[in-house]
Order: structure tokens, then C-alpha cells, then sequence
């Protein structure tokens, strides 16, 4: 996988933006996973791993962009307003982590709707949404336009304007999910990986080398751990290593929230062009 070499801020070589998704029981509400008995608003991954990853973030200084689902504004809001107190941003992740790109219309624009205004309730206001699944459909660019979002996260291969909105793109091979979930085996087959999932070492080997070749290189890359997935001592140490090796390449290294990001790259149309790459893989088996 090669980047393409962009005018950063500062003289900077490259840029990385360190990003998280999901929060809660969201995504297991609208699967019909969570059981029908089970209080919600506890979960493990908001209550115990999101706040080792938050001191982790400032141990180390680094400003992260949260991705979170809109059911969890009314439900967790004292934690989405207490990491955001902490200097990191807020992002839109459809209502209940929805795929996006398979809503029809109606859907859709109820979705972003009563996102945007649960968010807005507490004090939070969009900038970007990152799609679950990573696509969108030929309504969205429009429809965030419209609720003042600036910026699209899909999976991507690079930054780029497209229709006035700034593509602030993720790889799935950057991700935890790629590596640690079962449910992504047909998105590992894909990419050319065993359709086993893979271990803590083998992703902090592989995203080791992706910072590396990307701060080399001059282009941009965002990292994504998911707070649900740090089940084990050794998942979170390694996200910790990840994060002391990113912070090591601050001197030459813009470490962006995805905001700021976008921002750049609305004020610097012509360096970014305007096609993403789109990467219509699918992340996990039907």
C-alpha cells in the first residue's frame, strides 16, 4: 500500500488522526443481540475500558476523534460530555450503527435527524460522521451538508473534496476489528489475510510499519481502536505501544483530530483532488 505525499500545516511530512468507534450496547440493540432483561447504559466498554484508553490518550498527548452513535447521547451523556471536556472530539456514527450505505431514504434521513438532535441536546454538534460499513449512499454527502457536518470518514484509500465535504478516509487494515473480530473473516480473506482472526502482535507489528511507511511517505493515515474490543491486558497494552510509537512522530508528524483535518483540506481543495478511492469491500459475512 503506497500514499501520496500532501502539503501539511507547519512544514509537517504527514498526518495521522487516532480515532475510536461505538460506544455502548448500541450496536447490539439494533442487531437484536442485547437481552430483552438487561439493563442498558453500564456497559464494560464505558465503564471500565473507555477510561484506561482515555488516560492512555493523555499520558501521551494525543487528541482523538470519537465516533459515537446518536442513541448514545440521551443514555450516556455525562461520558460523551466528559470526553469531550477532555479535548477530544465528538463524531457522528449513524443512530444505532446502522450499515449505512443499505438505508433507504426515509431511513436515513430519520436517522441522521434524531441523531443530530439527541447530540445537539447535550452540547454536542457534528462535524463528521464516519459510516458503519463504511459507504455511503448518494443521499448522505447532501443530507450531512444540510445538519452542518463538514466531513465524511468512509473507508478510503486518501483525502479528498468531494461535493463540498471533506473525505477524511479510514483503512480497514488500520483497524482493530480487522484484526481481533471473527465477523470480519470475509474482510480479511479479501485483503489477502487468514480468515482467522489475528493476534495483539501481529496488529501492532503491521501498524507499526503502516505509521512508519505513512510519516515516510508524506501522506495520511487514521488509526481506530474500539473500546469494546480491549478485552484483554494484552489488547490494551498494545494499543498503548501503538500510541507511544505514533507520539514518538510528532516532530515531523501533524497528529490531527479528524476536524482539523477537514478543515485543511477545505482550505487546500487543489492538493487533495477529488476521488477518495473508494473501498467497497465488505467488512464481514452476510
Amino acid at each position: 500500500m503506497t500514499t501520496q505525499q500532501y502539503p501539511w500545516p507547519n512544514g509537517k511530512r504527514a498526518c495521522i488522526s487516532l480515532t475510536m468507534d461505538n460506544m455502548g450496547e448500541a450496536a447490539d440493540l439494533n442487531r437484536g443481540l442485547w437481552p430483552k432483561d438487561k439493563p442498558i447504559g453500564s456497559h464494560f466498554s464505558v465503564t471500565e475500558k473507555l477510561p484506561l484508553m482515555l488516560d492512555i490518550l493523555d499520558k501521551y498527548h494525543l487528541p482523538a476523534t470519537y465516533f459515537v452513535e446518536g442513541w448514545n447521547c440521551p443514555i450516556y451523556s455525562d461520558t460523551i460530555k466528559h470526553v469531550q471536556s477532555r479535548g477530544h472530539e465528538i463524531g457522528f456514527h449513524a443512530y444505532q450503527h446502522e450499515v449505512w450505505k443499505n438505508l433507504d431514504a426515509e431511513t436515513e434521513i430519520g436517522n441522521l435527524n434524531k441523531s443530530v438532535e439527541g447530540a445537539e441536546a447535550i452540547g454536542v454538534h457534528y462535524k463528521g460522521f464516519r459510516p458503519p460499513g463504511g459507504l455511503v449512499t448518494e443521499r448522505t454527502l447532501n443530507l450531512m451538508k444540510q445538519k452542518g457536518m463538514n466531513y465524511l470518514s468512509p473507508a478510503a484509500d486518501r483525502p479528498a473534496l468531494v461535493d463540498g465535504v471533506a473525505m477524511v478516509p479510514f483503512q480497514w487494515e488500520s483497524i482493530d476489528a480487522y484484526f481481533y473480530m471473527a465477523s470480519t473473516a470475509a474482510l480479511r480473506k479479501g485483503k489477502g489475510d487468514t480468515e482467522e482472526p489475528l493476534s495483539p502482535q501481529v496488529l501492532k507489528d503491521r501498524l507499526f510499519r503502516r505509521i512508519d511507511e505513512v510519516v515516510g511517505e508524506g501522506g495520511y493515515l487514521a488509526l481506530l481502536f474500539h473500546p469494546f474490543l480491549q478485552t484483554e491486558d494484552e489488547k490494551l497494552k498494545v494499543m498503548e505501544e501503538v500510541l507511544e510509537h505514533l507520539a514518538s512522530k510528532k516532530e515531523n508528524t501533524w497528529l490531527a483530530q479528524c476536524k482539523d483535518v477537514a478543515n485543511w483540506i477545505h482550505e487546500n481543495p487543489g492538493a487533495f483532488g477529488n476521488d477518495p478511492g473508494w473501498d467497497k469491500a465488505e467488512w464481514k459475512k452476510n
